[in-house]
């Protein structure tokens, strides 16, 4: 199992959201980070989707567009981060 593959199966976004420091409510909904966002218009499970700005993705896309970095970057910090381990 690839890097990709090993953190789609074992992070959602919403898990990644709460351990980079974004308040999620009980509804899944959460300031979006990608624009000027003062109310709650993300809504972060598996995948992510802003009514705001239209951002959308999974968590690796969420990851690399937070931080700045490619995708490969951005699965390998999620496995860092959360244990994760791949081939």
């Amino acid at each position: 199992m690839n890097v990709f593959e090993a953190v789609k199966q074992s992070v959602t976004t919403r898990q990644a959201a709460e351990r980079y420091g974004m308040k999620v409510n009980r509804n899944g909904m959460c300031v979006c980070p990608f624009h000027n966002d003062r109310n709650p218009s993300m809504k972060v499970d598996r995948r992510f989707y802003c009514f705001g700005c239209g951002a959308t993705g999974d968590v690796i896309d969420f990851v690399a567009r937070l931080y700045g970095l490619p995708g490969l970057e951005a699965a390998k910090k999620l496995a860092s981060d959360f244990g994760i381990s791949y081939d």
